[in-house]
């Protein structure tokens, strides 16, 4: 099955069953289906967080396409297997994250392959609010991305990479044989861009990179490309606007898109602050994990911040800050 097939199969279903959350959330629920297979249907819902009779109406509307059957639970076809495959989602032995994601000893030879690859990158630069990821947390990051479908023939963004998660995101595929989409970094720091490159040419990874200021617009070809945004941005409520507005703009149009943003625990003032710029452009809250990201000698937010993760609406749309003197933590302070 082509990919345009497989995508043009999803929309009609979506349309059939009225799905409010499009096609993404049935791409979701083809892919726990595929994980856990035989599943019930109370099991699926829960986990697509679909009610379940919308579950039961996608249910019916899969079965008539011939993409699942019932076989003590939801099962899929072969004819579902390669819609699936043909988007880029194949059959692994990943296990599940368990509730609350503490670290599995599964993803331990990914940690040990980036403690070498990694050892050498460069210092960060506190001006831009750098503050290495352990590598640890980047190989949890890139396992969330994967726990949540943000990897599977995804075109991925990372705003901002000094933590390298684009680095761990290739090799955790590489470990479990995933299939990716492109993979993208932008980034105002020349020192990561090159040691990014540097790597990729090591490893025969390949990572498209970009120098750019998001003070700048994201330049035209690259707009409204990618399925996922992925990150980090500096700890100002400025800050955080600018990344996620330039995220949006970088996004495919259409629900369902994914951002996926760390990001440090705030007074109850500014956490209102934070949330509000989220939820004013159209993101929808998906999930907060406290104190998921650990990070090397940071101790302005004693050295963790939070995974935030959020998909957009048919209301999503980049609202970016006018006054951008703030950009920065020491900025801040100055003004």
């Amino acid at each position: 099955m082509e990919r345009n097939d497989a995508i043009s199969i999803l929309n009609d279903v979506s349309e059939a069953v009225h799905l409010l959350e499009g096609p993404s959330r049935i791409r979701e629920f083809l892919r726990q289906v595929l994980r856990l297979q035989p599943l019930p249907l109370h099991s699926v819902a829960r986990s697509t967080s679909l009610t379940v009779p919308v579950a039961s109406a996608l249910r019916r509307e899969l079965e008539k396409r011939s993409l699942v059957a019932r076989k003590g639970g939801i099962v899929l076809t072969e004819y579902g297997l390669k819609l699936l495959e043909s988007i880029g989602v194949t059959e692994t032995q990943i296990p599940r994250l368990q509730s609350g994601y503490p670290f599995p000893a599964w993803l331990n030879p990914v940690v040990e392959k980036l403690d070498i690859l990694l050892s050498s990158r460069p210092g960060p630069d506190f001006s831009l609010d750098q503050s290495h990821a352990e590598t640890a947390t980047i190989a949890m990051r890139a396992a969330y991305l994967y726990e949540h479908d943000g990897i599977e023939g995804k075109d991925l963004l990372f705003l901002g990479d000094d933590d390298l998660t684009s680095l761990a995101t290739i090799i955790f595929a590489k470990e479990f044989g995933l299939q990716l989409g492109s993979v993208v970094v932008f980034d105002l720091d020349e020192r990561i861009l090159e040691f990014v490159q540097e790597i990729c040419r090591s490893t025969d990874c390949d990572i498209e990179t970009h120098c750019l200021d998001l003070r700048e617009r994201i330049p035209g070809h690259l707009r409204n490309s990618f399925d996922v945004f992925v990150t980090d941005p500096p700890y100002t409520v400025t800050g955080l606007s600018l990344f996620v507005g330039r995220g949006i703009e970088a996004l495919k149009p259409g629900v369902g898109r994914q951002c996926f943003l760390s990001y440090g625990s705030r007074n109850p003032s500014d956490a209102v602050k934070v949330y509000a710029s989220i939820v004013s452009m159209g993101l929808a809250l998906q999930e907060v994990v406290p104190e998921f990201n650990r990070y090397v000698g940071a101790q302005m937010y004693a050295g963790v911040s939070n995974m935030i993760r959020c998909v957009t609406s048919d209301g999503t749309e980049a609202i970016i800050p006018e006054d951008l003197s703030t950009l920065y933590t020491d900025s801040r302070k100055r003004s």
